[in-house]
């Protein structure tokens, strides 16, 4: 049997690839925090207010709407959830791909905090500027 916040996971997951934000949000406690290290374009904290504005439609643009992330895997216990994914994308005519670490925090069964941990947090930031 799956962890619960596994099965949680798997559907924010699934509502990103269907780029159904409100179902994703939807998911998350109100008090909700995203978090992207680094110097880039789409570095910063956000909250569920403006998680869409300012982040999601920033890949978006900067991809041309080609942003994609592929899960690994997914480890959970009651208070921690970790995805291992690929992300790709285009710029130009460049097929450009890195992997990253998403970590997630539960709070009464619901996530209250996710963080993104690039591998080469260089590569990151040259590729979100």
């Amino acid at each position: 049997m799956k962890h619960p916040n596994t099965v949680i996971l798997e559907k924010i997951y699934a509502d990103l690839k269907n780029k159904d934000l409100k179902s994703v949000l939807a998911a998350c406690d109100d008090k909700m925090t995203f978090q992207v290290s680094g110097k880039s374009a789409v570095a910063g904290k956000f909250d569920k207010t403006n998680f869409e504005s300012g982040y999601i439609s920033k890949l978006m643009e900067l991809s041309g709407g080609t942003f994609n992330t592929e899960v690994h895997d997914i480890l959970t216990s009651d208070l921690h959830g970790t995805v291992l994914a690929s992300t790709s994308l285009m710029r130009g005519d460049k097929k450009i791909e890195y992997r990253t670490v998403f970590v997630w925090r539960f709070q009464n069964g619901k996530p209250v905090a996710w963080y993104e941990y690039p591998r080469d947090l260089y590569q990151y930031d040259s590729i979100w500027t």
